[in-house]
């Protein structure tokens, strides 16, 4: 283990030692409570309609076989999302799936979350199963959610699959003016399977750390991950309210060993290197009742400008190949190394949430834009909900990407895309 490696694990026990030794709030135990199941869910239908680019490289190795006769194509689906939770006072049980259907030959099943939880005090948390974690404080990117599922930027509330694993969380509060606050999260991950068998390399078990301190009226993490077959990693975030409508947050990532792709003279070259990833935000709530959130959000391992021509010039080689074999391989490499939401380094994310404009009741409009800083494309997005009812929700959702051929947001196979969506929760 290196030396910065051992470093960031080390002060994470100094922390915890530290914080344990504190005095600390003499708390109640609370009473037990019924046993409690409780049933929840929704229903998803989308319809969306899609106004394709089928001059760009992307859309002609993604259709290599049956190329659509229009650049107009649509999709509609539905996602049922079904999740049930029992509790007593010392465990719990939770259930979280979810399916996409759009036809009878074309359905999957999800399950999101299966997991135990265990209370053997009131300070500490036993976990095994199947969960999804979320740290970080990031909004639209989480450089340091070492073992969350990958955020999607468009839409950051997106319910995702969780990770297999267990944890173990020790939580504690103070009378110190300082330190409020404390907790400590252990999570052990099982090794990847081999070649799809149900076996895995012990060796290759994966440990991801995280100590939590309220500080000074300050959120901060410290957290770590170590495995012997994917890259180490360790970082920190914060989180912090200036004033009651202010709040500012960051996280820094630093990754050793990463693999990274780049295009050199028409080929594929995979390298590893140490790479440092950050971000910094705030949110503001105007006295209108207006809130707007913004990031920026620099991706280390992502590919700068010069690159990304070559990566693109690289598509164009497979899309105008006449060779099929030749289409396919450059496919085949796209999907394997260049398919992340952030292909490049330099990110801008602003959205505004305005609910009820005009005092128009249950009606809540959003406006957001993901802006590539490297090469001036842009995403725009407009989002309009609308609750008649209680468990009754409708969502409009138009989306424009802007910018040359050669940039990321403009050389995408989609232009323009409009969604209408129909939820009913129970």
């Amino acid at each position: 283990m290196k030396l910065s490696q051992r470093f960031i694990f080390v002060l994470l026990a100094a922390f915890s030692v530290i914080a344990y030794g504190q005095e600390e709030d003499i708390s109640e135990l609370p009473s037990e409570e019924e046993n409690k199941l409780e049933w929840s869910g929704n229903l998803d239908v989308k319809y969306t309609l899609f106004h394709m680019d089928r001059n760009s490289p992307q859309y002609i190795l993604q259709f290599l076989k049956d190329s659509p006769s229009s650049s107009l194509l649509s999709q509609y689906r539905l996602e049922p999302y079904l999740n049930a939770e029992y509790r007593t006072a010392d465990m719990g049980l939770i259930l979280k799936t979810h399916a996409s259907y759009y036809s009878d030959k074309n359905s999957s099943f999800d399950l999101f979350e299966a997991y135990g939880s265990f209370n053997p005090s009131f300070n500490t948390t036993l976990q095994a199963g199947k969960r999804t974690y979320s740290w970080g404080k990031g909004y639209a990117f989480n450089p340091a959610g070492f073992v969350n599922p990958v955020k999607d930027p468009e839409n950051p509330e997106l319910a995702q699959a969780g990770l297999l694993s267990a944890n173990f969380e020790y939580i504690k509060s103070f009378s110190s003016i300082a330190l409020q606050s404390f907790s400590f999260l252990a999570v052990i991950i099982p090794p990847s399977d081999i070649a799809g068998a149900q076996f895995g390399e012990i060796k290759n078990t994966s440990i991801a750390l995280k100590s939590y301190f309220l500080l000074w009226d300050t959120d901060i993490d410290l957290i770590a991950y170590y495995s012997a077959d994917k890259p180490k990693r360790f970082g920190f975030d914060f989180a912090r309210n200036l004033q009651e409508n202010i709040e500012i947050h960051g996280e820094l990532s630093c990754s050793q060993d990463m693999e990274r792709c780049t295009i050199i003279d028409g080929a594929p070259v995979v390298k590893t290197a140490d790479r440092i990833s950050y971000l910094l935000g705030f949110r503001f709530l105007h006295s209108s009742n207006t809130t707007i959130i913004a990031e920026y959000y620099h991706n280390g391992p992502g590919l700068n400008k010069s690159e990304f021509l070559q990566y693109t010039d690289f598509l164009n080689t497979g899309a105008g190949a006449s060779d099929t074999v030749i289409r396919q391989q450059i496919s085949g490499i796209n999907q394997m190394y260049f398919k992340g939401s952030t292909l490049m380094q330099e990110y801008l994310y602003v959205k505004i949430i305005h609910p009820e404009p005009f005092y128009w009741l249950y009606f809540t409009p959003s406006l957001y834009t993901i802006y590539n800083i490297s090469d001036n494309s842009f995403l725009l997005s407009l989002q309009m909900s609308f609750k008649p009812i209680t468990n009754t929700e409708f969502i409009f959702w138009t989306t424009l990407l802007g910018g040359s051929g050669t940039t990321e947001y403009g050389g995408k196979q989609v232009q323009e895309r409009i969604e209408l969506w129909m939820r009913l929760f129970f």
